[in-house]
Order: structure tokens, then C-alpha cells, then sequence
């Protein structure tokens, strides 16, 4: 992991959201002053955009999530201000159109590796098959790295490597698992997920510890082990969850 570049990514998150408080401060001040504020700044549209804006600012636009959250705000309000145009009838065909979209502009070979890694040999099993492969097939994942994208389906993963070095999860209107309870891992690992309108199952081993750094709106990430093990406690067993869940959440389970 490149802990310069996390901590810049915190920095920034940090400056932006101070100073998006602090613009909305100044504006409901100004407000009970009885200045002219339009009323669509305190609107749930707006607080939307602004999660939005934020989001990307935070992770360097990297993420698909503060499109969304912008889109949907951006939709919704120009429907608030304009509602002569009758917009709504037209929002999940724009949602579907859009989440294609997404897929379709996606860089190829877009992945988050434990140590930066980016080598091809990760992405094949012992028998020479792709992530895709294996998924399509529905034989158990050997591969160090999964990469799961789902759109109004469901995939399930159950990863046998023994270096397990992380996984990049994209669900719109869909859902997905990831079963490490036959892994293993040689240190921290980064799973990152983007998912708008559904979710994602993780089991893990139930001595492994999980460090949560996801952001998201109206979303919930629940640690359903009977023993939640502190990072500090065991980190050469850990899993940090990072990115973003938009309307969707996050469980995680042992056997």
C-alpha cells in the first residue's frame, strides 16, 4: 500500500469537508440573517451533490461513486427547479443508461494491489484461467487478486489462494460475495468496493480483523462475527474495506 498517497487522500478529504461545513454555515447564517438564499441549497438534492463532491475530492475522482451521487442530486434538483420539465418518468432509464456507461468507460486492467503490484500472473489460477473464467465456470477462484462486476445479477467468489492480495467489487443493482474462508493472507490487503443500489457478502476467517474505511450515503456496513478482532491486535491478518456504497450495504460473516 502507498501510505504517502493514503495520507495525501486524507489531507484533501479533510480540507474539502472542512470547507464544505464551512460553506454551509455561512449560508444558513446568512439565511436567519433575512439575506436571499435560494431555496434549493438546503434541499436533500444539494446534500447529495455536495457527498458528491466531497467523495471525489477525497479519493482524486478515482471512484465511480461521486458521479452517481452527483448525477442523482443533479437530476433531482434540476427537477425541484424546473418541475414544468417532468423529468421524473425519465430517472431509471438514465440510471440504467448510465451505469452501462460506466462499465462500457472503465480503464481496462483498473485494480488495487496489495503492494502495488500490477502483474497479469496474478490475475490467472493454476490452470492458466482468468477471474472471469472461474466466475463463469463456477469452479472455486485460486487467483491472488478477484475482481467482481456486477449489474442486476448476483456473483459469488470463493477465493483458495494462499496469498490472497485483495479484490475490486462493482455492483449496480446487484450483488456480490466473496468467500475467504478458505485463503489466506501475508499482511494487510485492501478490498475496494463501489457499489450503488446493492451490496456485498464477506466471509472471512473469524480471527482475521476488518478496519473499515468506506464512505457512503444512506448505506450500512455490519460486522456480523460473534468476535470483531482489533487491527492492532493482529495486523498481518487484516482487511481494510475502502471506497464507497451508495444506497447498498456491506456484511460481513465466519463460518
Amino acid at each position: 500500500m502507498n501510505i504517502r498517497n493514503n495520507s495525501k487522500d486524507k489531507d484533501n478529504g479533510k480540507l474539502i469537508g472542512g470547507v464544505i461545513l464551512v460553506a454551509v454555515g455561512i449560508g444558513l447564517l446568512f439565511r436567519n440573517m433575512g439575506f436571499f438564499m435560494p431555496y434549493w441549497l438546503f434541499t436533500w438534492p444539494m446534500i447529495l451533490i455536495l457527498v458528491g463532491v466531497y467523495t471525489g475530492f477525497k479519493h482524486n475522482f478515482r471512484n465511480n461513486s461521486w458521479i452517481v451521487l452527483v448525477g442523482i442530486g443533479g437530476f433531482f434538483l434540476l427537477n425541484d427547479m424546473k418541475p414544468d420539465f417532468g423529468l421524473r418518468p425519465y430517472f431509471w432509464p438514465l440510471i440504467i443508461i448510465g451505469a452501462g456507461l460506466l462499465i462500457i468507460l472503465r480503464p481496462r486492467g483498473e485494480n488495487i494491489f496489495r503492494h502495488g503490484r500490477n502483474d497479469s500472473t496474478d490475475w490467472k489460477n493454476a490452470d492458466g484461467a482468468t477471474p472471469e473464467d472461474s466466475l463463469n465456470s463456477g469452479i472455486p477462484d485460486s487467483s491472488n487478486f478477484v475482481k467482481i462486476s456486477s449489474v442486476f445479477s448476483g456473483m459469488s467468489r470463493r477465493v483458495l489462494s494462499k496469498d490472497f492480495q485483495g479484490a475490486h467489487v462493482s455492483s449496480v443493482f446487484g450483488g456480490a460475495e466473496i468467500n475467504l474462508s478458505q485463503a489466506d493472507i501475508k499482511g494487510p490487503v485492501v478490498i475496494k468496493v463501489e457499489i450503488v443500489f446493492g451490496g456485498l457478502k464477506l466471509i472471512v476467517p473469524p480471527h482475521w480483523a476488518i478496519q473499515n474505511e468506506i464512505d457512503g450515503v444512506f448505506h450500512g456496513i455490519e460486522d456480523k462475527r460473534k468476535i470483531n478482532v482489533p487491527a492492532e491486535l493482529n495486523p498481518d491478518k487484516l482487511i481494510i474495506l475502502k471506497g464507497s456504497v451508495v444506497f447498498g450495504g456491506v456484511d460481513i460473516k465466519s463460518y
